[in-house]
């Protein structure tokens, strides 16, 4: 699973990278915790604790960030700060929108999700919404609300450079990735497609 949050109040586009991953990695909240004790007797804690993989931050529904769970830390009060890192692979989900499931419908407040998705990063490409598809009501509602607090996706940093990849590198708005166990992963800019041709022999 990937833990999805809220950042759509708080996420300094302007900011500095330094109070940008600030503001993604946490404190983030668990129901009904509110010392590090309940936080080690919460099932709620212990689910977090096995989705802790990606950590993929949204304003307005819309994908500013994509990092990859190295640990978390717990404070007095029970609240999550994750470590990250980069995650090159994913960086073509900034400034897409979530998808249905995974995005904050009206009435929504709580901050964190957890959506489905295994382990394998290809899975995690389907947490953001089809290219050129129409917004939901909510989303288009949510956008108008928070249109004059912040500026659109191009405004928000792309990931690069992280362990997990021997190498990654930008080709024509395609981002492709080696991955350390030799698996190729591209990721196509909006509205793009890829197409893979096997070689001929001989």
């Amino acid at each position: 699973m990937a833990v999805v949050v809220n950042v759509s109040h708080r996420y300094p586009r302007t900011g500095s990278r330094d109070e940008q991953l600030a503001v993604v990695r946490g404190d983030w909240p668990v129901p009904e915790v509110d010392t590090a004790e309940a936080f080690a007797d919460s099932d709620d804690a212990q689910e977090l604790l096995d989705a802790a993989d990606v950590l993929v931050a949204a304003a307005s529904n819309e994908i500013v960030d994509v990092q990859r769970i190295t640990g978390l830390q717990v404070d007095e009060g029970g609240h999550v700060r994750f470590e990250t890192a980069d995650e090159p692979a994913l960086a073509g989900l900034v400034g897409r929108r979530l998808r249905a499931g995974a995005a904050w419908e009206p009435g929504e407040s709580w901050p964190v999700k957890l959506v489905e998705a295994s382990r394998d990063l290809t899975e995690y490409l389907d947490l953001a919404a089809p290219a050129g598809g129409a917004p939901s009501e909510a989303q288009t509602s949510t956008d108008e609300h928070d249109a004059s607090e912040a500026g659109r996706a191009s405004d928000a940093p792309h990931a690069a450079g992280a362990p997990g990849a021997d190498a990654s590198r930008e080709l024509g708005g395609f981002r492709l990735s080696l991955t350390e166990d030799g698996d190729l992963v591209v990721v196509a800019p909006p509205g793009r497609s890829v197409t893979v041709v096997a070689a001929q022999v001989g």
